[in-house]
């Protein structure tokens, strides 16, 4: 298989350098605007040869790797279709599935298409920081089309499978919604609790001293990169703004519980949160 990662940082270049470590294709090429990003990804084994032109970058390849941002990815379809052969796959790796999913519809030039979304990201990107191990364990979403193509299908599924991950397969309106809850909400509570904590720094300036473990494992999603996940939240706007608003809400009850001393409810409160973390994440009680 000859495969193409187009953005080749620390997602196309993790998944360049997972994929060559399995043995699983026999080119791997990498497309980016920066040629000197494309031969640091030579140099770390995400890819065996760099293209600057996407046309030149995605002549004759079987599978074509979309790993830009989810705006990006939206921006570059109407001219990358065209582009692309009658039966090359397009796997995207976006944050965000369902407008995508919409949008390579609407391109009669994709005949084969299925989108993706590796849960192994980090608060880092670029291709200095790629890892061929990034995605081993990891749960790999496979979200199709309303037209299933069954063989791009497996193929992929067997393909995840190899570089060490889980395929999952779930439409997009599900996935959205889910990873607005498990991803992209989470994000935005990091970034609410570093804003409170500036805004009490201007006050206390030793805060900085007292800002441990708790501090720096909650806040370390707020670290992420502003542009990616911008467009992450404004292309998965409405299960988003769900999830805001039931934390709203359960903001407001630990307030009042918490302003009016109501002690048996907050326990009961911050006990079934506890409960639900150890179900969710499949961990044994150890209380």
């Amino acid at each position: 298989m000859r495969i193409t990662i187009i953005g080749v940082g620390l997602l196309g270049g993790s998944f360049g350098m997972a994929v060559r470590k399995a043995g699983a294709a026999e080119r791997v090429a990498g497309v980016d605007l920066d040629r000197a990003v494309l031969d640091r990804a030579q140099e770390r084994g995400a890819i065996d040869v760099g293209y600057l032109e996407t046309a030149e970058g995605v002549e004759g390849a079987d599978l074509v790797v979309l790993a830009t941002p989810v705006r990006s990815i939206l921006d570059m379809l109407p001219g990358l279709a065209p582009l692309l052969g009658r039966e090359t796959i397009l796997l995207d790796l976006g944050s965000t599935k369902e407008a995508i999913v919409c949008a390579v519809a609407s391109q009669a030039g994709i005949r084969r298409y299925v989108g993706g979304h590796p849960m192994a990201g980090t608060e880092h990107t670029g291709i200095d920081h790629a890892d061929d191990g990034l995605f081993q364990d990891a749960t790999f979403a496979l979200v199709p089309p309303t037209k299933v193509d069954e063989d791009a299908l497996d193929l992929l599924k067997d393909l995840v499978r190899r570089i060490g991950a889980r395929p999952a397969v779930i439409p997009a309106e599900r996935h959205d919604r889910i990873v607005s809850v498990t991803s992209h909400l989470p994000y935005l509570l990091s970034v609410v609790l570093a804003l409170a904590a500036e805004k009490t720094a201007r006050e206390e300036e030793r805060l900085g001293e007292f800002a441990a473990s708790g501090f720096r494992d909650t806040t370390r999603l707020a670290a992420s990169t502003v542009q990616v996940m911008a467009d992450i939240c404004l292309t998965n706007g409405r299960p988003l703004l769900r999830g805001i608003e039931d934390a709203r809400r359960l903001l407001d009850d630990l307030a009042a519980q918490i302003e009016e001393g109501r002690e048996s409810e907050l326990v009961e409160t911050l006990t079934k949160a506890k409960e639900s973390r150890a179900a969710l994440l499949g961990e044994r009680r150890t209380d």
